[in-house]
């Protein structure tokens, strides 16, 4: 609750309102039975219809009254849920997309996943369903246990003696569940990444044949998460139970000491059948907050585990004190820059520099850091020692939004999402209009993929791009960073995988694309090589050679050798 609360700002009043209209159904339910008294012990026992009728007409309006006010208070409080679930999920979401690449290597997709939907969905069922239940309970069990009281004092007090073996047995059940059922969200979350791994390389899960050994994992793992749910349900069934048999215990108390004072005439029947059903009203809210106790020990689990993002800092964010990056010529300095992932350095102290304009390739074998240099440009990364330099500043002075605006990425594997050719294109720039991007999908040769398929450039992408080839997910890719308009490009093995037909379409592009822009070229393709001002040879995170194509070529050296393999990719 105590996360939850900042998301009740503005809701302050309404929130406020709510617990009185709670109080006023409270006292519509106790007054009745205080009335029901009334109208036995005066009116029925003393054979008075006329204040019989007035008492009964009252009780009505009460009632009515006591309805009205309950559907306010579901309504109004599941509103006010509602809102505050909107709240923590838009809240998570942006946390998440704020967090560094880091994190998402380090943490499965499903798991994410699991935190987004079962969750929030835990959460949102407390908010929504529970909480009406919850303050209702909360108001109405003192108002009973008052009322009851104010029937008869004695046999109010009769109440209390439940109260010790009530409260260790809620302390006891609020331990080991929470415990339990905090396991049972990560039994969740574990079924939830399985799931998601498995539909994400099905493909591949398929080409092996390895379906029924992905089956087998998720058996394990689908029967530790019913082994865990029937060990939380027995906890259940242990706490509940024993909540309904205090309450019977409670109402065979007040029965034993009603009839004494009753034979004594200490009494009257018409409090004695009230005090049971007050019995029943004080006992209601403990059997609805048992039932609704499960429910909030599952939403404060899931918030535990969404509180782990929540709490998760970003490593690559602006600083307090950094300024907007004006327009860039993009003077690119990498100064003695050393980085490690983990305890071994990727890079040791690599310096380069690409003046504004200029293209720089990057060859060596795969793991020796290039495509880690080309993160740290992006600032996906921030050195551990070093720095990386645009036009002789340092990229962990400025403001990370605006360098990212002057920045263009085409990877070897480009994502397109779900939508319209053209609107993957204009996610480089929301704003573009559609002969903006008609423009760029005719520089780059996209209007050539989208003449065969239905709707032309309107044509619906499923998520991924599935349904268009490599080639033509990279065209599509390379016409959005185009868009953009980059001052600084980073192009990671953007023809690898891709046929020699198509090549020659992205080899055009690319030249359009490269055009007056500071360019970091990770290839392993001699033609895509060729266009570079420079080519630097990384070697286990160091630089081992660098020049033109025929002045490394004309050196016994780690570029000759690679060459080979160039010309062979």
């Amino acid at each position: 609750m105590r996360r939850l609360w900042r998301y009740l700002q503005g809701m302050h009043l309404r929130a406020a309102a709510m617990i009185l209209v709670a109080v006023g159904n409270a006292a519509c339910q106790t007054g009745g039975w205080l009335l029901v008294r009334s109208a036995i012990d005066g009116g029925i026992a003393k054979r008075d219809t006329r204040y019989l009728t007035v008492i009964v007409a009252i009780y009505l309006a009460v009632a009515a009254a006591g309805w009205f006010l309950q559907a306010i208070l579901i309504r109004g409080l599941a509103g006010i849920g509602q809102r505050m679930v909107l709240g923590l999920r838009r809240d998570l979401f942006d946390h998440l997309t704020g967090l560094s690449l880091r994190y998402f290597s380090q943490q499965k997709a499903g798991w994410i996943i699991a935190r987004l939907t079962s969750d929030v969905d835990a959460v949102s069922d407390v908010l929504s369903q529970g909480m009406p239940t919850l303050v209702s309970s909360v108001v109405l069990l003192p108002s009973a246990v008052a009322a009851l009281l104010i029937a008869d004092w004695r046999l109010g007090l009769v109440v209390f003696a439940i109260v010790p073996p009530a409260i260790v047995l809620t302390r006891w059940f609020t331990h080991v569940s929470h415990v339990a059922l905090v396991e049972t969200r990560n039994r969740i979350a574990a079924v939830t990444a399985q799931i998601a791994e498995s539909v994400a390389g099905m493909a591949v899960v398929q080409a092996f044949n390895r379906e029924r050994a992905f089956q087998a994992q998720f058996d394990e793992l689908n029967a530790a998460n019913r082994v865990q749910s029937i060990y939380t349900q027995k906890i259940f069934s242990i706490f509940f139970p024993s909540i309904e048999l205090l309450g019977v215990t409670a109402t065979c108390a007040v029965l034993f000491t009603g009839e004494k004072l009753l034979a004594h005439g200490a009494v009257s029947i018409g409090t004695l059948i009230t005090a049971l059903y007050l019995l029943q009203l004080v006992f209601q809210p403990l059997q609805d907050l048992s039932d609704v106790y499960g429910q909030l020990q599952s939403g404060a689990a899931a918030m535990v585990k969404i509180a782990a993002i929540l709490d998760e800092e970003p490593t690559i964010e602006s600083a307090p004190d950094a300024r907007p990056l004006p327009r860039i010529d993009g003077d690119l300095d990498i100064d003695r820059v050393v980085f490690a992932y983990g305890e071994e350095p990727v890079l040791r102290g690599i310096s380069i520099h690409v003046p504004a304009g200029g293209c720089l390739a990057l060859v060596g074998e795969s793991g020796h850091g290039k495509s880690t240099l080309a993160r740290l440009v992006g600032r996906f990364y921030d050195p551990d020692e070093g720095a990386v330099r645009v036009d002789g500043v340092d990229l962990r002075t400025v403001e990370l939004r605006s360098y990212r605006r002057t920045l263009g990425v085409v990877l070897q594997d480009p994502f397109l999402f779900s939508g319209t050719i053209a609107s993957n294109i204009r996610f480089a720039k929301p704003e573009a209009s559609d002969e903006e991007v008609a423009e760029v999908a005719a520089a780059v040769g996209v209007d050539r993929v989208a003449a065969r398929l239905s709707g032309g450039l309107d044509h619906e992408v499923r998520e991924g791009g599935s349904g268009l080839s490599a080639g033509e997910r990279q065209l599509i890719s390379i016409a959005r960073a185009l868009l953009a308009d980059p001052r600084i490009l980073i192009l990671d093995e953007a023809t690898s995988n891709i046929d020699r037909p198509t090549e020659v379409l992205i080899e055009r592009a690319l030249d359009r694309l490269l055009a007056g822009r500071t360019s970091i070229i990770i290839a392993h393709r001699l033609s895509t090589v060729r266009r570079a001002d420079e080519i630097v040879v990384i070697e286990r995170g160091r630089v081992a050679q660098r020049g033109g194509e025929r002045e490394l070529l004309a050196q016994d050296g780690p570029f000759r050798r690679l060459a080979h393999a160039l010309e062979a990719a």
